[in-house]
């Protein structure tokens, strides 16, 4: 694979930082190059953002922001566990 390529496990894995804006503008670039050629990568990409607009919509209220903080916290201690 080309190193300007990302493949479906890098694609799924940072899909919620993709969703979010939260990975710089190369990465989101490869990882739209790959959704528009990957149909089973699309389709969890529309699930996961239909679900998140969702939420959106349904939720009203804000998350303290220490909330924000420990969840951030655990997804980087369960990443490091699962690439680990």
């Amino acid at each position: 694979m080309n190193h300007d390529e990302v493949d479906c496990a890098e694609a799924l894995g940072r899909l919620f930082e993709f969703l979010d804006d939260e990975i710089d503008e190369g990465t989101g670039d490869r990882i739209r190059r790959h959704l528009a050629d990957c149909e089973p990568c699309l389709a969890e990409f529309d699930v996961e953002n239909h679900l998140k607009a969702l939420v959106k919509r349904s939720c009203t209220d804000t998350a303290p922001s220490t909330l924000h903080l420990r969840i951030r916290e655990q997804l980087i201690v369960l990443r490091d566990q699962i690439d680990g």
